[in-house]
C-alpha cells in the first residue's frame, strides 16, 4: 500500500522525503524508482490491486485449463499458469526494491559512521580489524 500511495504521488509530480537511514522509506522510494515509466504500468496496476489480482488470475488459468481439456484440446493443460507471469514479475519487483532500499540505508549508515569516527575507510573494510574481532 505505501508502494502503491507513492507511484500515485510521483504521478501527480509531488516531491518524496529523502529515505535517509528509514528502511520502510527506502524501500519504497527504490520501488517507485524501479516502477517508473510506461513498460511498468501493468506491473504497477497489478501492485495497486493486488488481491483482486491474484483473485482474477486464479480463476482464469483455471478456467483456461479446465476448458482446453474440456474442449479434447489437450489431455492435460497448464497453459493457463503462465497467466501467474506478470504476478511473479510485480513481485520480483518489489523483492528487488527492498533489497535496494536496504543497500542504501546500509550505505547511509557506514557513511554517517565514517564521518562521526573521522576516518576514510574503503566500503568493503571492517571497522573493527579481523585478527582484534571477538569470538
Amino acid at each position: 500500500m505505501l508502494v502503491t500511495d507513492a507511484l500515485r504521488r510521483s504521478a501527480r509530480g509531488e516531491p518524496g522525503a529523502a529515505p535517509g537511514e528509514d528502511l520502510a522509506a527506502a524501500e519504497t522510494a527504490a520501488a517507485v524508482e524501479l516502477l517508473q515509466g510506461r513498460r511498468n504500468a501493468l506491473l504497477r496496476l497489478v501492485l495497486a490491486h493486488r488481491v483482486a489480482a491474484y483473485g482474477v488470475t486464479f480463476v482464469l488459468a483455471y478456467g483456461c485449463n479446465t476448458a482446453l481439456v474440456l474442449s479434447g484440446a489437450l489431455e492435460r493443460s497448464l497453459w493457463g499458469w503462465l497467466l501467474w507471469i506478470p504476478l511473479l514479475a510485480a513481485e520480483a519487483k518489489l523483492r528487488r526494491a527492498k533489497r535496494l532500499g536496504r543497500e542504501r540505508v546500509v550505505a547511509e549508515m557506514r557513511e554517517r559512521h565514517a564521518r562521526s569516527e573521522g576516518e576514510e575507510r574503503p566500503p568493503g573494510e571492517p571497522r573493527i580489524p579481523v585478527e582484534r574481532m571477538p569470538l
